[in-house]
């Protein structure tokens, strides 16, 4: 599914959370948290996303790095800082970059180690702040690492590793297909051409600059 991601569009403000970076995780604490009455499966059910754009939001100083479900049915977006945003599209566009980013560095290093990244994982988004996770495998070690979406997914992409989410997250920063296509009724599509526009054009709202703090 091509997204036609373009300028600035329009999110529901739930989905559009500006993030920072997680704080370390405590040992023994659980990844992710239900409260309430919410029920536990919200955090061990996972769902496996796709990433499809890195989108520059430029009136907000930031990107958005655009995920969905492999079904196309559901968007996840994730604002990240310019660092991150240029390591993501280089990668999505099988490119090298003219110099080594902070995240080809990890990579390098996890390489030359004999390691390889199986899996990322986002677990929780908590207030403003998602935390998550990047599983190495070394020979028989397996190691788990607190680590930023923002690394994590370019990581991921660097390996071909799959990127999973848990239903906390994307129940409560998702965006279906059905909003995104609601979103659109009346609005003026590529060139004025109304709502018959690009069905699977993402509307995104950026965070306000004061709130633009990356992943």
């Amino acid at each position: 599914m091509a997204l036609a991601l373009g300028g600035l569009l329009f999110l529901p403000a739930l989905a559009a959370r500006p993030a920072v970076a997680a704080p370390t995780q405590a040992a023994g604490e659980s990844p992710c948290v239900t409260s309430g009455g919410d029920d536990p499966a919200l955090c061990r059910e996972l769902i496996e996303l796709v990433v499809r754009d890195v989108v520059p939001l430029v009136e907000a100083q930031t990107h958005a790095v655009v995920l969905t479900t492999q079904d196309g049915e559901t968007v996840l977006p994730i604002f990240v800082d310019e660092s991150a945003a240029v390591a993501i599209a280089f990668r999505l566009a099988e490119l090298k970059s003219p110099q080594p980013l902070a995240q080809d560095l990890l990579d390098d290093v996890v390489h030359k180690l004999g390691a390889s990244v199986t899996e990322v994982r986002i677990d929780d988004l908590r207030g403003d702040i998602y935390t998550g996770r990047v599983f190495i495998k070394q020979g028989k070690k397996s190691l788990e690492l607190d680590a930023r979406p923002a690394d994590s997914i370019a990581m991921a992409l660097d390996g071909s590793a799959r990127i999973r989410v848990t239903r906390k997250v994307l129940s409560q920063a998702g965006i279906s297909r059905d909003d995104i296509e609601a979103l659109h009724q009346g609005m003026p599509g590529v060139g004025g051409s109304g709502g018959g526009g690009e069905p699977d054009a993402v509307p995104m709202k950026a965070p306000k600059k004061s709130q633009s703090i990356s992943l």
